[in-house]
């Protein structure tokens, strides 16, 4: 099996688990059937991503990084049980994705917040279809839902991993842009404490706090993301703005 996730990882398939149960080298199917069952990715030579499935056959909950010598020792493979159900689930899921992102481009809002909450009754944390489900919920001003889902994305640690880092910025924008600048905050905040180093997680916060009307957070945020990134042409800008407009006070 050679398949490849969006990151262009190696997907290994599902895998069985057991404390009880080594997998020998050229051994031809798997006698375990009992235990948990897993969704392997490939990290590199020496490192295994592995989640468990849930109900629906599908990967759910919180992934965990092991060792190869503790794959090969406890994780036996299931081609059979990933062919019938974990590989049809997977197909199912990401044609639902795509038609609900297809109905929300079209602005057939509707249609689009059915598929996402479909795909939402199979996997709860599922991030795409979360996302999907606030960017609906925003656009139609639904904001007591809207907030519901957001409960329900802070639960997901996985969502403010670095391999998830391009998402959450996104969803971010987003709630700074429907005007949810507590909500942005506090999103913001959460992903920093994954990735204290990210500069434009601060840059976004420092917006999110100035339009918040907190200039001392904005400034506290802004300086650390040009201390990380003297670079960033826009946190230069946004900086020299803020200082016109300081002075401007000042001179009034």
């Amino acid at each position: 099996m050679q398949e490849r996730d969006e990151r262009g990882r190696e997907v290994l398939g599902v895998y069985s688990h057991s404390l009880k149960y080594q997998y020998q080298f050229g051994e031809r199917g798997s006698s375990y059937r009992q235990g948990t069952y897993w969704f392997v990715i490939r990290l590199d030579e020496e490192r295994y991503s592995v989640q468990p499935l849930n109900g629906h056959h599908l990967p759910s909950g919180v992934t965990k990084t092991v060792t190869k010598e503790e794959f090969l020792q406890y994780y036996t493979p299931e081609m059979e049980y990933f062919r019938k159900h974990t590989a049809p689930a997977l197909e199912s899921l990401r044609e639902k994705l795509f038609m609900g992102r297809r109905f929300f481009d079209m602005g057939r809002l509707d249609k689009a917040e059915k598929l996402f909450c479909s795909i939402v009754l199979q996997d709860e944390t599922n991030i795409d279809a979360n996302t999907g489900l606030t960017e609906v919920y925003a656009n139609q001003k639904r904001f007591t839902d809207l907030r519901t889902v957001l409960d329900r994305l802070f639960g997901v640690d996985d969502l403010f991993r670095e391999q998830q880092r391009h998402k959450f910025n996104e969803f971010g924008i987003l709630l700074r842009k429907q005007g949810l600048f507590d909500d942005a905050v506090r999103f913001y905040r959460k992903a920093l404490e994954v990735n204290p180093e990210d500069d434009h997680l601060h840059f976004n916060l420092a917006r999110a706090y100035y339009e918040r009307g907190r200039k001392d957070s904005c400034l506290e945020h802004l300086y650390e993301c040009l201390r990380l990134n003297p670079g960033l042409v826009e946190a230069a800008c946004f900086l020299d703005h803020i200082e016109e407009e300081d002075a401007k006070e000042s001179g009034s």
